[in-house]
């Protein structure tokens, strides 16, 4: 029925029914996060104020006590908002601990991707857990799909200088994901040659042995 819904919707939106803002505020009172997840493939600014003189909307969240809310907010800010807005989130007091920051920074769709995973870094954002490791019943739905480290999505995604980073601060390119791969393995499977290097050569490391130079060669 989801699915359904979701679809209506986005035809919905295609047709422009909805004349100016996304109705966002009441997706969140709703908790629907599906919504929301449509809305920012149409061009949601989760950052912009709700109206003049007012905060946007993560302080709906914050005031009903939504934690699952609060948290997948903050992960999408990571995924889109500038850095200098991630900053004030922090200088206001957001939670480096709340949320998937760092899973969801390193496959940031922007060139300034390294410079928010330096942050959150920088911030103490953990480099080798497992997304959701800590949310039991979050893990167990979503374990089927793949669920590993921030490096998983970075290998994943092709973002080289992000992979290079992470692992100079002590990624472990040897953790497997929930499907019992490593970084490298999805490097590899989305013909991401730098970054499928790259991990090679910290797993020779880590491991010691031999390179193994022809391995990434049919990338």
């Amino acid at each position: 029925m989801e699915a359904k819904n979701v679809e209506i919707m986005r035809f919905l939106l295609d047709l422009n029914v909805v004349k100016g803002d996304l109705p966002v505020e009441c997706a969140v009172r709703m908790r629907s996060f599906e919504a929301l997840e449509v809305f920012l493939e149409y061009g949601l600014d989760i950052n912009k104020p709700l109206r003049r003189n007012e905060p946007p909307v993560l302080c709906i969240a914050i005031y009903r006590d939504d934690r699952e809310m609060i948290d997948w907010l903050l992960d999408h800010a990571v995924y889109i908002a500038p850095l200098n807005t991630i900053d004030y989130l922090f200088s206001r007091g957001a939670d480096i601990h709340c949320g998937q920051l760092l899973h969801h920074a390193a496959h940031r769709p922007r060139p300034d991707a390294l410079a928010v995973v330096r942050r959150l870094v920088e911030l103490g954002a953990p480099i080798n857990e497992i997304k959701y490791e800590k949310e039991a019943n979050v893990y167990w739905e979503r374990e089927p799909f793949g669920l590993g480290t921030p490096l998983h999505r970075a290998a994943e995604f092709g973002k080289a200088d992000v992979v290079e980073y992470l692992l100079e601060h002590g990624a472990d390119p040897l953790k497997l994901d929930s499907k019992g791969k490593t970084p490298r393995f999805w490097a590899e499977e989305k013909k991401h040659a730098e970054a499928a290097r790259i991990l090679g050569e910290a797993e020779d490391r880590r491991s010691g042995t031999r390179p193994r130079p022809t391995e990434t060669s049919n990338l």
